[in-house]
């Protein structure tokens, strides 16, 4: 998010150096990917919670991503979160028209297998300009 771009990371995180080590190391314990991953979800830092519930195979972690993808309208994360079934990608659509984010209910649609709906807020998109 780009609010977090300038935001300190508290002591105890990795900062991303330190971080893609920690992943690419072949001894990191799933509780340690599990600590990491709760403390930037809580921090809101989505992307990289979920780099270390994937790498710690942590589900409870990767419902709590799947939840907010789905309360933010957040077709990007539930696309990092992996397959899902066409209703869910229709909820995320649900949600993102509702907060206006019109680009990531396009992709939940197209996710979904919905063509039509996608390029209808495709041409919306368009007609309304950058």
């Amino acid at each position: 998010m780009v609010e977090h771009a300038h935001k300190v990371l508290p002591r105890g995180l990795p900062d991303s150096l330190k971080k893609r080590r920690l992943l690419n190391d072949k001894e990191l314990s799933p509780e340690l990917c599990r600590d990491y991953g709760e403390k930037f979800l809580d921090l809101g830092f989505a992307e990289d919670a979920l780099e270390f519930f994937v790498r710690g195979n942590y589900k409870p972690g990767l419902d709590k991503l799947k939840a907010q993808a789905l309360e933010e309208g957040d077709a990007f994360l539930m696309t990092r979160l992996g397959p899902q079934p066409p209703e869910i990608w229709r909820q995320v659509a649900d949600q993102a028209l509702k907060l206006g984010k019109i680009h990531f209910a396009r992709r939940a649609l197209e996710q979904a297998g919905d063509r039509e709906r996608a390029e209808e807020l495709a041409r919306r998109l368009q007609s309304d300009g950058p």
